[in-house]
């Protein structure tokens, strides 16, 4: 292999294992992933309102984690699993982390030469089908501007949805997810 190539693949390693920060001017993508509707980011124009079954919705958040910052960046993931304890279907239109400058709504996408690639993802669906979850290597959230968080600490911050309004969530500062979804 030459220099160049071997230096983008250890880059595009980093970017996903370190859950690198997509450029704000990068392309915004929506993903498929079963039952959940996806949106493009920024294209809530395209959303139709969820129907109003007469039953507000009940989020029940678990399992709610966020990585250490790399060391020298002030960009980390975070992580959780959502479902509906009550009602039929919501949207999370978004996400805000306390001291963060900005949290987006990221997933992952293969691009056309292989490489694994984030970009920010639109509101997401969750209905009774199953657990809405937000995991290494899949949905997450990109939170920017954070003062540095070490394992064993805590963040709190709130989950936005579209009729259960705002749900607050506390974080764990951990290396490794806590439990698996399976619990559910």
């Amino acid at each position: 292999m030459s220099k160049t190539s071997v230096l983008l693949v250890a880059l595009a390693g980093l970017s996903v294992a370190a859950c690198g920060a997509a450029s704000e001017t990068e392309e915004h993508a929506g993903m498929e992933h079963g039952n959940m509707h996806h949106a493009e980011a920024g294209d809530t124009a395209a959303l139709q309102p969820l129907v109003d079954d007469g039953v507000m919705p009940v989020i029940d958040v678990r399992a709610a984690w966020m990585r250490p910052h790399p060391g020298g960046r002030d960009v980390t993931a975070a992580y959780f699993t959502i479902r509906l304890s009550e009602g039929s279907v919501d949207r999370l239109l978004s996400a805000r982390i306390d001291g963060a400058e900005r949290v987006e709504l990221h997933g992952h996408t293969m691009s056309a030469d292989g490489l694994m690639q984030m970009r920010p993802i639109g509101p997401q669906d969750v209905n009774n089908e199953g657990p809405l979850v937000f995991t290494p290597g899949g949905r997450h959230l990109m939170v920017f501007g954070l003062a540095t968080v070490v394992e064993g600490e805590e963040a709190t911050g709130t989950l936005v949805f579209e009729r259960a309004g705002e749900v607050p969530v506390t974080f764990a500062v951990r290396n490794m997810p806590p439990g698996m979804p399976s619990e559910y």
